[in-house]
This record gives C-alpha cells, sequence and structure tokens, in this order.
C-alpha cells in the first residue's frame, strides 16, 4: 500500500480543516462549486447539478459542525463516473442548509482507500451520529461498503459528518479487517437514543443496529464498543426480510421460517432485493429497501422500486407496507385503463428523511435505463400513524404527498381497478409547490417521456444540461409542476417566488435543435398530455418549426395567457407533430448494449430546455464558459498535485 500518499492527502485534508485558514479556503471551495453548478438556484429533480452522478443516496441531518445551531441536510452515496461500470473509487458528500434546499454544496470525497496499486471500488454507504452520554461529544461513523478483496467490512470513524474519516476495524497492512467484523452488502446502521433511566444502556445513550444484504436479508444489534462487530449476548438474525426472485417469488431456500415478521404475514409481500434502510416514524420503525414491485399495481416485475416494512422495534417483527417509491414514474395510460410507465429501470437505492417537518424519499434514476450515469432524486411523501402499537393492530401508512390535494394524498388509479400509492415522479423535487416558472429549466428535468430511450446523460461539470433527445412523431415530454400560484413565503426551506399573474405577459420558452425531418410541430399540452375525462388535457398554445432549420440551436417562445392566474401547480406536456420516422431495429442480441454505447437517437428535434418568460425576465439558456488552462497549471506548483492530477 502507497501509505505516503495516503498519508500526505489525509494530512492535507486535516490541515484544511483544522487550519484557521480554513473558512477562507472553504470560502474558495464554494466559489469553485458555483462556477461548476452553471443550474437554475432551485431545488429542482434531479437535485443535484446534472453532471453530477450520485446513486445509492442515504440522507441525514446533522448540526453543521461549523455553525453551531444550524443544521444541513447530508447526501451520501457512491459515484457513477464511468461508462463501463457503475460506482468508482469513492463516496462522495453533498449537502444544503435545510432553510434554503436549493444550495446543495459538494463536500467532495468523503472516502476512498488505496493498496496494493489500485483504489477499492465503493458501492452504497451509510453515515450515523452517536453523541456520549457523559460529554456530549459527537462521532461519526461511516460505514463505505468497500468492494475490495476483504474489507467490505470496513467501518470509519470522524469527529465532522463531512470527515476526514479514518478505517477503525482495517489490519496494519491495509487489506483486511479485524476479527468480528461483519457487514456486509449496502450496509445500514440505525441508532437508538436510549432516554430511559432504568434502561440498562442509559450510560452509554444509545444502541446501534445493523442491517445488510443481496437478495438474502441479514440483521443484527452491534457493539457500541466497536461499532463493527455484533453485541455479545445477542444473536444474528439471518432471512431476516424475505426475499424475492421476482414480485411475490420467494427466493430463500424452501422451509424458510421469518421470525422477524407477524404471524400471518406473507413472505412473498416483501420481495426483498437489496438496499436495506431503516428510520424512525413516531411511534414505529420504518424499515427501506429496493425490492421487486410492479405486479400489485398491474405492472411488470422490477427492482427499480424502494418497498417499506413497519413494526415496533428496529428488529421486528414487520408488516408489509407496500411500494413506497418507483422510479419508472408510474401514470394511467392514455385512457385511463391500465396504469404505465414514464421511465426507464435499472435499479433504484435510498430512504426516508424528515426535514422541516416534511418527509422525503430518497432514490435514484438511471437516463434511459443507464446504469452507469444514475442521478439523485428526490420526492415528497406523506407519512400517516396511529398511537397503537404494530403489535395492537396499530397501521403506519406512506403515499405520495400533493400540498394542494384536499387530503395531501397523490396516488395513480386505473379503470382495471389497480392502484399505485408510491410517491410521485416529478420535475419538482423539494419544490414541492411546482417549479417557479420564470426560469430556465433543462430537458434533464422531464419526468414524462413516451420514448424512455430519448434521455441523454451528461459528465461536463461545466455544462449542467441534459437533452431529451430524437423526439419523434406523437412523442411527449412532460414537466410536473411549475408552480404558476406562486409561493407567497418561504417554507419547507424553500425561497418565495413569484406566480404566473394575469396580464403579466406571460410567454413558454423552449431551447431546441430541428433534425433532418422537415417542419414540425409542437403542441403545448396543460395538465395532462391528452385531452379526454382521464387526463383533463387542454392544448394552450402551439409551436410551430418550419423546414430548413435543421442543426439550427433555436429558442422559440409562444405567448400562454392560459396560466395566467392559475392557483397552485400544474404540469406541462410537450407533444410532437411531424414526419413518421423509420427507425432502424436493433438486433435483440445487441440490446443489452444500448444503454452502455448509446446513440442519440434520430427524430424531429432534440429538447434542450424550457422555461417561461415575461417583459423584464427573460428566459435564457446559461453559456458554457470558455476555461482556460490556468487552474490546471496553478494545481500542478502545489506539493500535493501528483495525488490529485
Amino acid at each position: 500500500m502507497d501509505y505516503q500518499k495516503l498519508k500526505l492527502w489525509r494530512d492535507f485534508i486535516t490541515f484544511v480543516r483544522e487550519n484557521p485558514l480554513h473558512r477562507p479556503m472553504k470560502k474558495i471551495s464554494l466559489l469553485l462549486t458555483a462556477l461548476f453548478a452553471v443550474a437554475s438556484a432551485w431545488a429542482q429533480n434531479p437535485y443535484l447539478p446534472l453532471w453530477e452522478h450520485l446513486p445509492d443516496g442515504e440522507p441525514r441531518v446533522f448540526e453543521d459542525p461549523d455553525q453551531p445551531g444550524k443544521y444541513r441536510a447530508y447526501i451520501i452515496g457512491s459515484h457513477d463516473l464511468t461508462y463501463t461500470a457503475y460506482c468508482s473509487g469513492d463516496i462522495r458528500m453533498w449537502s444544503a442548509p435545510v432553510e434554503d434546499l436549493s444550495q446543495w454544496r459538494d463536500e467532495g470525497i468523503l472516502f476512498s482507500w488505496f493498496v496494493d496499486g489500485q483504489w477499492d471500488t465503493m458501492y452504497a454507504p451509510d453515515l450515523v451520529e452517536v453523541r456520549d452520554r457523559a460529554t456530549g461529544k459527537k462521532t461519526y461513523y461511516l460505514y463505505p461498503h468497500s468492494r475490495g478483496r476483504g474489507r467490505i467490512a470496513t467501518v470509519c470513524k470522524s469527529d465532522r459528518p463531512d470527515g476526514p474519516f479514518e478505517p477503525i476495524n482495517v489490519t496494519e497492512d491495509g487489506r483486511g479487517v479485524l476479527p468480528g467484523s461483519l457487514i456486509d452488502f449496502d450496509p445500514s446502521v440505525f441508532i437508538e437514543t436510549i432516554t430511559d433511566r432504568k434502561d440498562p444502556d442509559y450510560g452509554i445513550g444509545y444502541r446501534a443496529y445493523v442491517y445488510y444484504g443481496f437478495q438474502h436479508s441479514t440483521a443484527c444489534e452491534l457493539d457500541q464498543r466497536t461499532m463493527y462487530s455484533m453485541r455479545p449476548g445477542t444473536e444474528l438474525h439471518d432471512y431476516f426480510i424475505p426475499a424475492s426472485s421476482q414480485y411475490g417469488q420467494v427466493r430463500d431456500p424452501e422451509g424458510t421460517t421469518y421470525p422477524a415478521l407477524y404471524k400471518g404475514q406473507n413472505p412473498g409481500e416483501f420481495n426483498f432485493f437489496e438496499a436495506s434502510s431503516i428510520r424512525k416514524v413516531g411511534n414505529k420503525y420504518v424499515m427501506v429497501f429496493s425490492g421487486y414491485s410492479g405486479p400489485d399495481y398491474g405492472l411488470s416485475s422490477t427492482n427499480s422500486a424502494l418497498r417499506y416494512a413497519f413494526g415496533d422495534s428496529p428488529l421486528g417483527p414487520w408488516r408489509s407496507g407496500g411500494v413506497l417509491v418507483d422510479s419508472r414514474g408510474v401514470v394511467p395510460d392514455e385512457n385511463g385503463e391500465h396504469l404505465t410507465t414514464t421511465n426507464a429501470a435499472h435499479n433504484t437505492h435510498g430512504s426516508l428523511q424528515e426535514i422541516n417537518g416534511q418527509w422525503y424519499v430518497f432514490y435514484h434514476r438511471p437516463p434511459r435505463g443507464f446504469g452507469n450515469a444514475r442521478q439523485a432524486m428526490v420526492a415528497p411523501v406523506k407519512i400517516e400513524w396511529d398511537n397503537k402499537k404494530v403489535a395492537d393492530g396499530g397501521m403506519l401508512r406512506i403515499t405520495g404527498y400533493d400540498p394542494y390535494a384536499p387530503d395531501q394524498v397523490w396516488t395513480a388509479s386505473a379503470a382495471d381497478g389497480m392502484v399505485y400509492t408510491g410517491a410521485e415522479v416529478t420535475s419538482e423535487g423539494f419544490q414541492v409547490y411546482g417549479l417557479p416558472p420564470y426560469a430556465y429549466y433543462s430537458a434533464g428535468y422531464a419526468c414524462y417521456m413516451s420514448d424512455q430511450e430519448w434521455m441523454q446523460d451528461n459528465h461536463d461539470v461545466w455544462c449542467n444540461d441534459m437533452d431529451v433527445a430524437g423526439v419523434t412523431n406523437g412523442g411527449i415530454v412532460g414537466f410536473k409542476y411549475f408552480g404558476f400560484g406562486g409561493l407567497a413565503r418561504a417554507d419547507k426551506g424553500l425561497k418565495a417566488f413569484e406566480g404566473a399573474r394575469k396580464g403579466d405577459g406571460t410567454q413558454l420558452d423552449l431551447f431546441l435543435t430541428p433534425g433532418r425531418h422537415g417542419a414540425f410541430k409542437i403542441h403545448v399540452m396543460l395538465d395532462g398530455p391528452y385531452a379526454n375525462s382521464t387526463w383533463k388535457g387542454r392544448e394552450i398554445a402551439v409551436v410551430e418549426v418550419p423546414d430548413g432549420k435543421r442543426g439550427e440551436l433555436l429558442h422559440l417562445t409562444v405567448p400562454v395567457p392560459a396560466v395566467e392566474g392559475l392557483a397552485g401547480k400544474h404540469a406541462i406536456y410537450l407533444v410532437a407533430e411531424g414526419a413518421e420516422i423509420q427507425r432502424p431495429q436493433m438486433d435483440p442480441r445487441f440490446a443489452a448494449f444500448a444503454a452502455r454505447n448509446p446513440r442519440r437517437p434520430d427524430g424531429l428535434f432534440d429538447l434542450h430546455g424550457i422555461g417561461f418568460s415575461k417583459p423584464g425576465a427573460p428566459c435564457e439558456r446559461p453559456v458554457v464558459p470558455k476555461v482556460p488552462a490556468l487552474p490546471i497549471c496553478l494545481l500542478s506548483c502545489l506539493p500535493w498535485a501528483d495525488l490529485i492530477l
């Protein structure tokens, strides 16, 4: 292991943290982050810059170590950096002040490990805070999920949530872990604070539990003295949550029993795949995991969904709660007869977190199904629970959240009786009252696509844009939702914004590049892509693009007075009309490689962005800056340059 370089890098990080110049250096870091993140200052979805690919996100809220009394929302995850594989050699962190969820800051690399000439690949991590009862000192434990041989059970700790983190159970040669280390795939740790003075753990202040597993669920109580080994005198709970190979098809060995389920629970309703995570909500515990879903609401089986179970203790027993979010974006089909999907599938991972009194589910999406460029997503949820114990029939229910619905519940239902009760996949993310209309939004924030291969990906840190490419005749691109009713005052960590008032002269702005197939039209639909009883959509404008514009970047505007004076939030759908395009049929033998080796599909146009404008409030697409090589030249003069260049 190259200890010298690793130690130099860690010493530098420590110097930055502890030196009196830390705050000015932090300001420089923030300036650089601001330069890289050329984006709207709103909390849209994905909520991190479009060039950032941080899947497997685990959300937490901790006190800001640099501003006591202030709190920040933190997200840590693995890091998709290449086209050849998902995840890479680092655990990365972003954070935002809870009072402004649009100001996400890149905290950089949280942890990486170099041994025997190579960096360990890091999968889905977790991070928890514990507090010493006697001193009040906070310690943060990171479970990085290294995939290095013999190092999966690595555990690290720090005095700060943003590090630097040092391993506490890695052997001296850096190649393995200490005896007793047992944590495995997709670790999740739950800290239960002890407030009862009669509790034998009151002096310690907490109990710790760990959950892990891939297609096989395991849990146990951790020894608080190590935080990486099982607590003496406790037992390992194997086959903790029933695992499935498809929805309803239990994959655990025949005859497996499940002591962690309530009597009468059907093991086929849980469908565990991976991605364990646990939270306490009210008087109940909620177990979140990636689980096969779909047939329970009339769709095909996918593990691109999160499910949940609830119980009275961190180790159960559990009752199945159902689907928490399906990242495919479930909605009714055109006539409302069945449910359908509007986004591609791959996998997903995440959890629940309460911020400013609002619960959210965090998950990730794969553009066009490409699993090597996954993006962090979020959606509000409504959680209802009663005061009864689950053992006595107590219930907990999680649904999609709509602040404007009479009961604040969002669901998707169809005439065939199927109902999807999970979170809604939208363009708004934290912006639960809708996106402020008078701004530019990249096409990458689209949440409804009738062709799931249109969404491109982006790795250019200077360009916060993603195209929806190759839109064809009849194709639909949708954005949910725009807050035409405005937001009068700041709420839930969101800034107040102006709505569209009568007489404002509001225009829709589209930024696109026509293809080679002649003239076309774009029908602008409000509330739904179809003007029928199911969707209740209505056409509010038509954008006509003449022939002869092939390859030109166009900024098109059209008046949309229909959005002025609206209350609440509303969706906008773009429906294309033009020549029919015959695309070449892909050989089925190569279909699996299509997402890995993407081609921009041929279509009527590529959509770059959308927004609204009015006199005095133009909608402008950010210009990608031309950057000289000066920053690299400066970095090359630094003594640690060979570590970072």
